[in-house]
């Protein structure tokens, strides 16, 4: 494809602002990334949840899960077109 006399490549998916963008519209690509992402954060985090000094209660946890983990499996969520096994996946 040209423009201006440029040529222009054609890809199949790159990143925009942090979300993969697919050329077929679909977001499982972008879902798996987020889950794969996710987990190296949870993953990171190993050293937090062992560490003795820090008492663990249960409300503790579920906010920094919530703030760390979960704002990087969402990230840019309300662009995806959702199917039925990508709901399974999350």
């Amino acid at each position: 494809m040209s423009t201006d006399g440029r040529n222009i490549e054609s890809v199949e998916n790159y990143v925009y602002l942090g979300s993969l963008q697919s050329s077929n519209g679909y977001c499982t690509q972008d879902i798996k990334r987020c889950i794969r992402l996710a987990s190296s954060v949870m993953a990171s985090l190993n050293r937090v949840w062992k560490d003795l000094r820090l008492t663990l209660t249960t409300r503790l946890q579920v906010h920094v899960y919530q703030a760390l983990v979960l704002s990087v499996l969402v990230f840019a969520a309300e662009t995806w077109t959702f199917l039925a096994a990508d709901m399974k996946a999350l």
